[in-house]
């Protein structure tokens, strides 16, 4: 591994990095400590950004040799790491809502989907494009290498159950399956038609030019190294606990109101079908909530869902058996 400091500049209208020092293998040896928990950077470093006409605020320097510093000064100085530098907070703050709204639509869809997900969690992406959004700021004015760089950082955080999740979204793979129950839960979905679908999406985005904007040289028949760590991490993880959350059952009513309301007119079940279809005395019934009823169906759905093996008309009959129950609580 080597290592070399960069910085990101506009060059023709798109912002490239140029290398400013090569560190070696080693970047600690750049960092000076002069005793307790004191530290400062080698002369020979700030000299070389001078000559480069670098501007720089210390703490960024301070950002860039984090990793390297002696691990009891880290541990304190990550204490109070939840600070941007000096020059982005500048740079931020001088962002107009109609440079806000340029650079919004000059960013790529990946980046914005990969950020919201490590800012958020949430698969579901679909107000993205609809406004700009003030967290992706931090992307702003960065070249193709130093946006890695950042969303590398962010990525460290990931935990191991989150990294497929993470890269279904950042790949916008729901949008291969459109009114698909399971579209934000891809645990339940067809797993070879997922790879498949993954496969294609990444090499499509290898050969999008506009992804590597400002980077010289890339083949587009080759996988680039951007991209290769993506490839390893999809196939060597798994989506996690197959345990749906709430979110599941609220957006599978939601989904399926106009069906209820529709079956509502024409309905010949009756209650004792019903309770028969639901397994539920009728003793039980006066006892029970709404919110009772509705965990108790979703257990007998989860079970007789067509997704999960289970027979179509007989999952009809029990989302009628359930409406016709809901409709006789109070």
């Amino acid at each position: 591994m080597r290592y070399v400091l960069k910085e990101s500049i506009l060059e023709n209208g798109s912002w490239v990095s140029r290398d400013l020092m090569d560190l070696g293998d080693d970047p600690a040896r750049f960092i000076i400590y002069p005793g307790g928990k004191g530290y400062y950077f080698s002369p020979e470093l700030e000299e070389i950004l001078e000559a480069k006409g670098v501007e720089y605020h210390a703490e960024e320097l301070e950002d860039v040799f984090l990793p390297f510093l002696r691990h009891d000064i880290r541990r304190v100085v990550e204490m109070f790491s939840h600070r941007q530098s000096a020059e982005m907070r500048a740079r931020q703050a001088s962002v107009s809502d109609a440079e806000l709204s340029e650079h919004h639509l000059e960013l790529h869809g990946f980046d914005k989907r990969r950020l919201h997900f490590l800012r958020f969690g949430r698969i579901d992406n679909g107000g993205l494009d609809a406004r700009p959004w003030k967290f992706l700021k931090v992307l702003f004015h960065r070249s193709r290498d130093e946006v890695e760089h950042v969303i590398e950082g962010m990525e460290t955080h990931l935990r191991s159950h989150e990294l497929k999740t993470y890269l279904y979204a950042a790949f916008n793979l729901q949008s291969y399956f459109q009114g698909h129950l399971l579209k934000h839960h891809p645990i339940g979905l067809d797993p070879e038609k997922l790879d498949a679908c993954y496969v294609d999406e990444i090499c499509q985005l290898n050969r999008d030019r506009r992804f590597f904007t400002g980077v010289r040289e890339h083949e587009a028949d080759s996988l680039h190294r951007y991209l290769q760590k993506y490839v390893v991490l999809y196939f060597d993880s798994d989506f996690g606990s197959p345990r749906l959350d709430p979110s599941f059952y609220k957006e599978f009513v939601n989904r399926r109101k106009a069906y209820a309301q529709a079956a509502m007119a024409g309905r010949s079940l009756h209650q004792d079908e019903a309770l028969t279809i639901l397994g539920i005395a009728r003793e039980d019934l006066k006892s029970m909530s709404q919110d009772d009823l509705a965990r108790h169906y979703r257990r007998i759905a989860k079970r007789a869902h067509p997704d999960r093996g289970g027979d179509h008309e007989d999952f009809i009959k029990i989302t009628e058996a359930y409406e016709v129950l809901r409709c006789r609580l109070p």
